[in-house]
């Protein structure tokens, strides 16, 4: 198989897995996608400067699919961060419900509860 086949594979089958992103653990896909770029980057290396008219066809497409990919990752990964700003509010929010006096300064045995 050419490498640009083996690219357009490659391209394919990760975008495949970002579109069932919802239906797989988040960390199996993260480790896919490490494995898909380390792939990537060898068969990029391999590929030759002479196309067939069939090769510069797959290679457009590849382009296009990885135009599609790239905007799946981008959105995975702002979903991602947004849930884990959600996550970080939420401990903060816990641990002031298991300790709420934990931030109080008190003066000559008064004190002044500081949170809004």
């Amino acid at each position: 198989m050419s490498e640009v086949k083996a690219l357009y594979t490659l391209t394919k089958q990760m975008l495949d897995r970002f579109k069932q992103a919802d239906k797989i653990d988040r960390e199996q896909l993260i480790n896919e996608f490490d494995e898909f770029v380390v792939k990537r980057g060898q068969v990029i290396e391999q590929l030759s400067g002479e196309y067939t008219e069939e090769e510069k066809r797959i290679g457009e497409e590849t382009l296009k699919l990885d135009r599609e990919l790239q905007q799946l990752a981008d959105q995975y990964m702002k979903n991602f961060q947004k849930d884990f700003a959600s996550f970080k509010k939420k401990q903060v929010t816990n641990k002031k419900y298991i300790n709420p006096y934990q931030n109080l300064q008190g003066n000559d045995g008064s004190f002044i509860d500081k949170r809004n």
